[in-house]
Order: structure tokens, then C-alpha cells, then sequence
């Protein structure tokens, strides 16, 4: 069902997507979603946390600090056409026009957040990350290039080679060594 519904928000877009597509596409009844989730902002938020809990999961379980998983994460932006980002622009578009929404999806970037910054702290205290970097300010900074990536994804925007972009990536982080001359 949840599956379902990513596909069908994936395509249609939330405004667009009907819980009786979505029942279809499932092949259940509206009935069914209904005894489950109390509507379709549910669903769409259910989606996106089944979908980016996975990527998050799969990054934990390598147990990469976090330089390596901004490296990877910051690569894979380039060309990112997951579910989790479709789910992820969809979810910010309807938390625009439906507080309930935004209500819900804040905390959930919120503990995107916490688990970053205590990635980048431990980093800091290992001395990999310089200890003057703000720690908001890096989170913030990495959830803003994130986003800004899949929206310009959506319009067809050129994007850099890859080459260049991984350069780049590896430069932002190498800056925020210790060691880093920045003058």
C-alpha cells in the first residue's frame, strides 16, 4: 500500500493523486487505506519515511563517518531520481498549502538533522572536522544543498560533469579539515 501510494505521488504529485488511485494501484479498496491511515497526507508521509529511512539505514550500516557519508551523499546528488526525492519535493509542496503537513515533516527533517549533526560532532571530536565549524550551520548548509539539487532536478537543469562535481564535493569537505588554509 505504502509502495503504492509512493509510486502514485511519485507520478501524480500530491495534489494530483487520489487515495482511490492509489487503492488501485494496491489493489485494495479505499476502505482498507482508510482503516489504516486517516488520509492521504498520512500516506504521503508514511511513503517518504519508508523510502529515506532505507537510504539512511543503508549509510548507518556501513558505519561511515560523516565526511565520507556528505562525500557520498553530495555525489549521488547529481543524479538522484530516487522515490525518496520525488516523496521529498512532493512533501514540501503540499506542506506549502496544508499546515498539517508542514507540522509533520518538520520534525522529521529535524531528526534528519540531529543525526547529522551528531555525526559532525563526533567527527569534530575525533579531529577530522575542525572544531570551529558551526555544526548547525554545516547541517543546514549540507539539507540546502540537498534540496536545491532536487529541485533543480525537476526542471531538467543542466548539472555539472561528474567529475567536476565530485571535485567540488571533495574540496567542501576537505575545507573543513582542521588543517584547512582558508585564508
Amino acid at each position: 500500500m505504502v509502495d503504492a501510494a509512493a509510486e502514485v505521488f511519485a507520478e501524480q504529485g500530491y495534489s494530483g493523486a487520489r487515495v482511490q488511485s492509489i487503492a488501485e494501484r494496491a489493489d485494495l479498496t479505499t476502505g482498507a487505506i482508510y482503516n489504516r491511515f486517516t488520509g492521504k497526507s498520512e500516506l504521503l508521509l508514511e511513503a517518504l519515511d519508508r523510502h529515506t529511512n532505507a537510504l539512511i539505514a543503508e549509510l548507518a550500516a556501513a558505519e561511515l563517518g560523516a565526511t565520507d557519508i556528505l562525500r557520498t551523499i553530495g555525489v549521488a546528488l547529481l543524479d538522484d531520481e530516487s522515490p525518496a526525492s520525488a516523496l521529498l519535493l512532493e512533501s514540501f509542496v503540499a506542506a506549502r498549502r496544508e499546515t498539517d503537513i508542514a507540522e509533520r515533516l518538520r520534525p522529521r527533517l529535524a531528526d534528519e538533522r540531529a543525526r547529522l549533526a551528531k555525526l559532525v560532532d563526533a567527527e569534530k571530536a575525533d579531529g577530522v572536522i575542525g572544531a570551529d565549524i558551526d555544526t548547525a550551520a554545516l547541517v543546514t548548509f549540507c539539507q540546502s544543498v540537498g534540496l536545491g539539487m532536487r529541485m533543480l532536478s525537476v526542471i531538467d537543469t543542466e548539472m555539472p560533469e561528474p567529475h567536476s562535481w565530485q571535485q567540488l564535493i571533495s574540496t567542501l569537505i576537505e575545507s573543513l579539515s582542521p588543517e584547512a588554509d582558508l585564508s
